[in-house]
């Protein structure tokens, strides 16, 4: 009887401890990095840019504001590491009319994001990503209202995508690639999607809650015959990477507009940004 109750009370301690052994829930930080510069990624910031279209530069401002989280549910424990999580965004995006004068704010698109992922750690370098995720553009109130739109637009971006992502990290470098394929879409659209990137981190007088960072994304959809949309950008990480860092960075676009229906318009931007990972 003595022997079961010592079994007993050291029960729970142990089955902790093997749970902890084989994986735990809600795990911080993630498997595969964070891609600063993927104007696709879920996180949380805003920008604020000077903008060209057909070749012109608007006399007005374009914004936009993400919310969005990437969360990893379960990660296992094992020889070869793997975590699986979910990401979800809303990317809102605002047009500025006559800036630099009395000025109107509109409301332009509202885009959602949501969906599951299965990251495996090859190694301690390479990452390999499995994702599927849905997508939804939206025209704005303000901005349906300014135009007098009054009937139903053909909407191409509703869809789901899967895609598989390769990342591989060493010392101060990141690059990374994606192919993804849309099995299902409201109306119809060519389904490839390619995409990659790379990123550069150094540590500012070695202190780890400050660092300069420079990048690039390129990324190219079949629906819009594989016009290059390029994203530069350079600044500075603010606070320990797992401790949800702030990120401020000036940024360069061209390419077809991202989180619109209108996708396939080509536009330029160059401005600020203000990003942030929750978790």
């Amino acid at each position: 009887m003595l022997m079961s109750l010592v079994v007993w009370c050291s029960g729970p301690d142990i089955v902790a401890q093997e749970s902890s052994k084989k994986g735990n829930w809600l795990p911080e930080g993630q498997l595969f990095p964070s891609l600063l510069y993927d104007l696709n990624e879920a996180r949380t910031g805003g920008s604020i840019y000077g903008f060209n279209m057909n070749g012109d530069w608007q006399n007005r401002a374009f914004a936009n504001f993400s919310a969005g989280m990437r969360k990893g549910i379960y990660r296992w424990n094992r020889n070869i590491p793997s975590e699986t999580g979910f990401e979800l965004a809303v990317n809102t995006q605002f047009l500025f009319e006559q800036p630099f004068e009395f000025f109107q704010v509109n409301l332009f698109s509202v885009d959602f994001k949501v969906g599951v992922y299965y990251q495996l750690a090859l190694s301690s370098e390479l990452v390999l990503r499995g994702r599927l995720y849905h997508v939804s553009s939206h025209l704005g109130d303000d901005f349906i209202y300014r135009f007098f739109i009054d009937t139903f637009l053909e909407n191409k971006r509703i869809y789901e995508v899967f895609d598989v992502g390769l990342a591989y990290s060493r010392k101060v470098y990141t690059f990374y690639g994606l192919l993804g394929v849309i099995p299902h879409t409201a109306y119809e659209r060519k389904p490839l999607i390619v995409q990659a990137g790379g990123q550069w981190e150094h540590k500012i007088r070695n202190k780890s809650w400050l660092a300069l960072t420079a990048g690039a994304d390129l990324k190219m959809e079949q629906e819009t015959n594989f016009y290059p949309g390029i994203h530069l950008g350079t600044g500075v990480r603010l606070g320990n990477e797992d401790q949800m860092p702030f990120t401020v960075m000036f940024d360069y676009y061209h390419g077809p507009l991202p989180h619109s229906l209108f996708d396939k318009t080509i536009v330029g931007w160059v401005g600020a940004s203000l990003l942030f990972h929750p978790f």
